[in-house]
């Protein structure tokens, strides 16, 4: 059996009077150029107006300061990188795809960018990508990112206990990749770990006792890592 031919559009449809907009699928938006760095962006306002307060903001101002702005308007995005909007506008035109895969590095420049200008799904989205693929990252990496994106404590809960339980010191190169806020806490619970282990002889009871330490010295009810708040130890 043969299948039907997609219809063809009419050259001249039925008069139906005055036809009504889709509530969702009618966009009115224009095409907005960006300055990023040395390169030049130029994509639908859709996606940046509907899921972002600040570029909602950003774009009102512009629309305000030119009712007859045409395409060769230029909004600058300063400390924004090319990875990061590339990143944005990948998960917004692509991630509708099956197939859709992006690399760490740029999960990691989706959750940058989404953090600062509040697309709170990519956000979502980026921090599932990053904290719980498999093979995981290195737990400093982990850490290091948790904290400059205010990412909450219960994603790298894994991560900590790895280094609490891990025997070697932390290198000097591990440890400027956190804050001095997170370097003591670490300090406090694998001294802890040390004396609380000795006498376990099962994995089991090591691995409760290390869970109980990071979920008293990070109390999972704090909302996020941010360096700039001072860490309470307990």
């Amino acid at each position: 059996m043969q299948n039907p031919q997609p219809p063809m559009p009419h050259s001249s449809p039925p008069d139906y009077g005055e036809l009504d907009h889709h509530p969702n699928f009618c966009f009115s938006d224009k095409l907005v150029t960006f300055q990023v760095d040395r390169t030049l962006f130029k994509v639908h306002e859709h996606f940046l107006f509907t899921y972002s307060s600040v570029f909602r903001r950003i774009l009102r101002l512009q629309h305000q300061n030119d009712n007859n702005r045409d395409d060769n308007t230029t909004i600058y995005l300063d400390g924004v990188s090319v990875l990061e909007f590339e990143s944005l506008l990948t998960f917004f035109y692509e991630s509708w795809q099956e197939s859709f895969s992006m690399s760490t590095e740029n999960w990691v420049a989706l959750l940058a960018i989404a953090h600062r200008f509040k697309f709170t799904d990519a956000e979502f989205r980026a921090r599932r990508e990053i904290f719980q693929r498999n093979p995981p990252l290195d737990p400093v990496k982990q850490i290091s990112i948790a904290e400059k994106y205010s990412v909450p404590i219960s994603f790298i809960v894994p991560a900590l206990e790895s280094l609490v339980r891990r025997p070697e010191p932390l290198l000097r190169t591990e440890l400027v990749q956190m804050s001095s806020e997170m370097v003591a806490s670490l300090g406090v619970a694998r001294e802890r770990y040390v004396g609380e282990s000795l006498g376990v002889v099962n994995e089991l009871g090591l691995k409760l006792a290390v869970n109980n330490i990071v979920r008293s010295v990070w109390p999972t009810t704090r909302n996020n890592l941010n360096p700039s708040e001072p860490c309470k130890l307990q």
